[in-house]
């Protein structure tokens, strides 16, 4: 039997996201909890209140610096170039879903989690001086 934390970590690895909304929960997309979905209905109780308790940072990242390992996995610092805020989100949701860790809550909270980090981002969504590698391999 799969634990609620278990079903927690396996939909979030998955690329799943989690809304509770009182005694609601909704995940998205769908594909995500396909696999454990009969397991996520009969735990639905407990994982919304696993949900509700944990800490929740801006990106739900945790204190393992997992922030500097996906930034030196994936980008470089460049300063004259820079990367827009939704590829560098789906970048970061991949390698938080292929590395076991929890998946950026939502682009907003990880825009405000760069922002933290020291990163610059304009309005329309380019964060200066950081640029996934794939895109500065592209460019040379």
């Amino acid at each position: 039997m799969t634990t609620a934390w278990e079903l927690i970590q396996t939909v979030e690895r998955a690329g799943g996201q989690f809304v509770v909304n009182g005694d609601l929960l909704g995940i998205s997309p769908a594909i995500a909890v396909q696999t454990v979905l009969e397991e996520v209905r009969r735990n639905k109780a407990e994982i919304i209140n696993l949900l509700n308790t944990r800490s929740a940072t801006p990106d739900d990242s945790v204190p393992d610096g997992c922030w500097g390992e996906w930034l030196l996995d994936n980008c470089a610092h460049i300063d004259d170039w820079g990367s827009g805020t939704g590829e560098l989100y789906l970048s970061r949701a991949r390698w938080c879903a292929d590395h076991g860790r929890p998946v950026p809550a939502s682009r907003r909270a990880f825009v405000a989690a760069l922002q933290a980090e020291g990163f610059q981002v304009t309005i329309d969504g380019l964060v200066y001086g950081l640029i996934l590698k794939v895109d500065l391999e592209a460019q040379t």
